[in-house]
C-alpha cells in the first residue's frame, strides 16, 4: 500500500489539523456470481487500510483482526485483540514457506488425478495454473481497464490515473506481499502468482492505480469475486486514534507474542466455535 502522501504545493496551504498526511483505502470485496434474497451481490468482506509514516496497517473488523506491514523491518505484525494475542512474520519466513509449498504440492496433483476423475482434473488443473499463471493481458487506454485472459482465471481491473508513480510502487509492494502473506496464515487461500502476475501488469502502466478488480473462474469455477477500492487523501482524527491504539497494544502488555503456528491455531479453533 502506499506511504504518507506528502502534499506540496508552491502556495505552501496548511494542512488542516483535523487531517494528517497518509492514504487510507476502504475495500469491499462482494461475491459477483450470485445475488442474496434481496437481489444483490452478499458482501465477503469490508476492511480498511491505512498507510502513514512508513507503515501499512490493515484492519478487517469482521475477523478483528490487524494486519501491519513494517516494511523498514521487512515484516508482517498480525494482532487479534479479541483473542489477546499478536505475532510476526519477517518477509523471508514468508519466502522461506512458499518454497516448501512447490514439492509438497506436485505430490497431492498426482495423488489428485491418480482417480481420473473430471472432477479431480478440473482441482488440479486450478492449482497448476496458480503455481505458473499465464495471462494475455490487453489494456483499454480510452477506458482504463485491463484485462487479464486465460481459459478459466479472468482479471478485469478498472484503474484510474494517479499523479505519484513513486506511491503506485509502494502500493503494488504492500500488495505483492500481502497476497504471499495470506497464502501462508490463511489455509484455502489462494496462491500468490496470479496477483503478482496483474501487479506485473500495472506496474507497467505506471500512472494508474486499480479501483476495482473482479476476478472469474469460470468455467471450472462459479466464482465470481469483485473487489471496489476507495482510495482517499489523508488520515482523519480517527483514522489517528486506531493507529495509535493498535500500536500501542504491542507495548502495553496487553496482548501476548505467539509462534505463528500458534496463533493460526488459536485463530482456527475460535471461528470453529462460532
Amino acid at each position: 500500500m502506499l506511504r504518507a502522501f506528502v502534499f506540496v504545493s508552491c502556495l505552501l496551504i496548511a494542512i488542516p489539523a483535523t487531517m494528517a498526511q497518509g492514504l487510507s483505502v476502504s475495500t469491499v470485496v462482494y461475491d459477483a456470481s450470485r445475488l442474496d434474497a434481496d437481489g444483490r451481490e452478499p458482501i465477503l468482506s469490508n476492511s480498511l487500510s491505512l498507510f502513514h509514516n512508513g507503515r501499512a496497517y490493515d484492519f478487517v473488523e469482521s475477523a478483528g483482526e490487524v494486519i501491519i506491514l513494517e516494511k523498514v523491518a521487512r515484516r508482517f505484525v498480525v494482532l487479534n485483540s479479541a483473542r489477546g494475542i499478536y505475532t510476526t512474520i519477517p518477509f523471508s519466513q514468508i519466502k522461506q514457506m512458499l518454497q516448501t509449498r512447490e514439492p509438497k504440492m506436485k505430490q497431492y496433483l498426482r495423488e489428485l488425478t491418480a482417480g481420473n476423475s473430471s472432477q479431480a482434473e478440473q482441482a488440479a488443473r486450478t492449482l497448476k495454473f496458480q503455481l505458473n499463471p499465464s495471462f494475455d493481458p490487453q489494456f483499454n487506454s480510452k477506458t482504463g481497464v485491463l484485462m487479464l485472459d486465460s481459459p478459466s482465471w479472468k482479471y478485469s481491473v478498472t484503474t484510474r490515473p494517479w499523479e505519484d508513480e513513486g506511491q503506485i510502487e509502494q502500493y503494488l509492494t504492500y500488495t505483492d506481499w500481502t497476497a504471499q502473506l495470506n497464502c501462508i496464515l490463511h489455509p484455502g487461500s489462494m496462491f500468490p502468482e496470479p496477483r503478482l502476475a496483474l501487479n506485473a501488469e500495472l506496474r507497467k502502466l505506471k500512472d494508474r492505480i486499480p479501483v476495482v478488480v473482479q476476478l472469474d473462474l469460470r468455467p471450472d469455477d462459479r466464482t465470481i469475486l469483485r473487489a471496489e477500492h476507495r482510495f482517499v487523501r489523508n488520515l482523519t482524527e480517527k483514522d489517528l486514534q486506531s493507529i495509535n491504539g493498535w500500536n500501542k497494544s504491542l507495548t502495553d502488555g496487553s496482548l501476548k507474542m505467539v509462534p505463528l503456528l500458534k496463533y493460526q491455531e488459536t485463530v482456527l479453533v475460535s471461528q470453529n466455535r462460532r
